[in-house]
């Protein structure tokens, strides 16, 4: 090897050495006047493979790299459409009023985020946030403005509790059939059917809650079991204060004349009477289902299918409990839709009102066509009159 060959051998160690030194270090900039190491700037590679940008991907990102944002909420989180948030004094079904919805709709919408509200409509909190139109933006309507009347209204009795009426004092006894309650003062019954249609029922106890009028509800078995009825159930189940229920037999078959029944599909016998056994069953069934629904027992009130009755009925019920069968003395016809001759909320409303008298017991259903139009109108105007809306126990307490 040449002198010179050496001498550049012996000095490549030393020049290496100086170069790696004065190299930036992944992430950090040259060194400044002070001598220090700033950070290179943000996004700039530093050639270092860890340093690369965590992929946005989720299905490629590394288990081990933590996410540079949280991850986006939830459907259940943030509602898509409009949103409303539940101020103090608000029901379901005055929110579905203003927006134009139903109180079943909002309660689809609403269930994931407030499980709660799926099994009680009027189960509703102050700031809760609920979806209540699919499409962004949706206003709502103005609170309508009440005009007070020109003449002072009749004067209305103070009310009795607090509501001016009880329910589920269950009164009564002996073998009676009942249509409207003699002796029961300046008082007058609501009494709701459920053994067929559905579609109003939740909206039209959500009104009954949202006014605090008492009922009494005939619910039969099967219709208890849909899931419109369970909703129903538990209403009843949070205001005993409001609501009583009474057997209203398993599948509203005709016992006296067999056959009929709701579902079509309904087990009702044909050809001729139903036996004793029969009744017997189609109310003990149906018993069964309503207390687990609503916690109360339903004896001893029952009221019959159709008002189909006679001894054998009355004498079958009575031997399960039900000695107190209800009819009625003002029949709303609201089972029937306008298109086939029935009447229109403005009728039902006119008949009721001009109709009623204490101790009457007026029949509606609760998936009756124009039912709670009617009663929007009916509950004030009975009011007005001087009458307290109520149950039939509350009419029994004061016969």
């Amino acid at each position: 090897m040449s002198p010179r060959a050496s001498r550049v051998s012996a000095l490549l160690p030393a020049l290496l050495l100086v170069a790696g030194c004065t190299t930036a270090k992944p992430g950090l900039s040259s060194p400044d006047a002070t001598g220090a190491l700033t950070p290179s700037p943000a996004g700039t590679s530093s050639g270092d493979p860890t340093d690369a940008p965590a992929s946005s991907d989720p299905t490629t990102a590394s288990p081990s790299a933590a996410p540079t944002t949280p991850p986006p909420p939830t459907p259940e989180a943030t509602p898509s459409g409009t949103t409303y948030v539940v101020q103090r004094g608000d029901t379901l079904y005055r929110i579905g009023l203003r927006f134009g919805t139903t109180t079943v709709q909002l309660q689809a919408w609403n269930a994931a985020r407030y499980p709660a509200l799926a099994a009680d409509a009027g189960r509703l909190e102050a700031g809760w946030e609920l979806k209540v139109a699919d499409v962004p933006g949706v206003t709502p309507a103005p609170t309508p403005v009440v005009t007070p009347p020109a003449s002072p209204r009749p004067s209305i009795p103070p009310p009795v509790g607090g509501l001016g009426c009880t329910a589920g004092t269950r009164s009564g006894s002996g073998v009676v059939t009942y249509a409207r309650i003699p002796n029961a003062g300046a008082e007058v019954a609501l009494t709701f059917d459920m053994g067929g249609r559905m579609d109003p029922a939740v909206d039209i106890m959500s009104f009954l809650v949202a006014n605090e009028v008492c009922a009494t509800i005939f619910a039969t078995g099967v219709m208890a079991q849909s899931p419109q009825g369970q909703q129903v159930m538990a209403i009843i189940r949070s205001h005993p204060e409001l609501f009583e229920v009474g057997n209203h037999t398993m599948h509203h078959c005709d016992l006296v004349r067999g056959g009929s029944g709701s579902p079509t599909t309904a087990p009702c016998q044909t050809g001729g009477p139903p036996t004793a056994d029969f009744i017997r069953a189609q109310l003990t069934d149906a018993e069964a289902i309503l207390r687990a629904g609503t916690g109360q027992n339903p004896q001893p009130y029952w009221r019959p299918p159709y008002g189909s009755i006679n001894d054998a009925v009355t004498s079958a019920a009575a031997s399960v409990g039900y000695t107190q069968t209800f009819l009625w003395d003002i029949d709303a016809i609201d089972w029937k839709p306008e298109s086939q001759g029935g009447p229109t909320a403005q009728q039902i409303a006119a008949k009721v009102i001009t109709k009623a008298q204490g101790g009457s017991n007026v029949l509606f259903h609760l998936g009756g066509y124009n039912t709670l139009d009617a009663i929007r109108i009916i509950v004030p105007g009975l009011r007005q009159r001087g009458l307290t809306v109520t149950s039939l126990s509350d009419l029994l307490d004061g016969s």
